[in-house]
């Protein structure tokens, strides 16, 4: 059989494959030093194509508790660690006010996708060397978005490197500094429960917020009341945050209640743990029993 004319491959099925559809996002990686992501205007399409995917993402979800639960139904590995952090490891944010619903497949790909994403622009950013207005926005938008997301991988590496190496050459105005200044107390207090770091921190940036404050006296003193009538008053992006105390929080309350009390009521209980009865006894293993409105806590053995 004699080869095709003019060098035209086959005629026929295989002559008439198309193209597989590239997702936009997945196409860049930084692997090489030729990468297109290296090119500073590259750099700002890239992020502007993010920043539209996200907000289509929030729309699409319908926003409120609708979108808090498809956040939180992205399961993010807690094993992450950044060899230029010394802090302690990350730990999985705790889950919500109950299980969310199994997200559709297209749903989990699109956030993975979208943190796939930031953090390659931050690697761009960085291997660039960028500390201008640009290197701000991008890596303001990373840690807020990365913060709703509950991703302590994304947001924590973006928060340093932005009051570490991005801050000390193009300043952050004064109220985007108080902001993250403000996120990174709330993580040394909330996460890595370094009262001592977290007020040094607090000391030299002078910060000064009532809500934090408040926080950090709350989890130095133990004081649950406390504790959670500021939790219920911090914004959202604080509250990813303050949300990482609330398990030792409820679990200290909850031993407290148990050394002081035979017999309590249950809403004091549900008060002190802020959480319903049921679920503390589903989800924290609370084995005290419940006659009517009281809640057993001990019962005096009869000599």
């Amino acid at each position: 059989m004699s080869a095709p004319r003019g060098g035209r491959g086959p005629s026929g099925p295989w002559g008439r494959l198309k193209n597989v559809p590239t997702d936009a996002l997945d196409s860049m990686a930084i692997l090489t030093p030729s990468t297109r992501l290296l090119d500073l205007k590259t750099q700002e399409t890239y992020y502007n194509r993010i920043v539209e995917r996200y907000m289509k993402f929030c729309a699409a979800s319908g926003g409120g508790p609708a979108l808090d639960a498809q956040f939180a139904s992205l399961s993010i590995s807690s094993s992450y660690t950044n060899d230029e952090d010394d802090h302690q490891p990350l730990k999985s944010w705790p889950a919500g006010p109950g299980p969310p619903p199994a997200p559709a497949r297209s749903t989990s790909h699109e956030l993975s996708t979208i943190l796939l994403a930031m953090r390659k622009l931050r690697e761009a950013i960085v291997s660039t060397g960028r500390t201008d207005t640009f290197s701000q926005r991008a890596y303001i938008f990373i840690i807020r978005a990365s913060l709703l997301i509950q991703s302590l991988e994304s947001y924590l590496p973006a928060l340093l490197h932005l009051l570490q190496n991005i801050h000390p050459v193009q300043q952050l105005p004064a109220p985007e500094l108080h902001e993250f200044v403000g996120y990174h107390i709330l993580d040394i207090a909330c996460r890595q429960h370094d009262f001592a770091a977290a007020y040094a921190m607090r000391t030299a940036y002078r910060y000064s917020d009532r809500r934090v404050d408040k926080i950090l006296e709350a989890l130095v003193h133990d004081n649950w009341l406390l504790f959670w009538r500021m939790r219920r008053g911090v914004d959202g992006y604080q509250k990813r945050l303050v949300d990482l105390a609330v398990e030792g929080v409820r679990m200290h309350a909850l031993k407290c209640v148990g050394r002081a009390y035979l017999t309590v009521d249950r809403t004091f209980v549900e008060k002190a743990a802020e959480m319903e009865w049921n679920r503390l006894k589903r989800e924290c293993n609370v084995g005290w029993e419940l006659e009517g409105e009281k809640v057993v806590v001990r019962r005096v053995r009869e000599r």
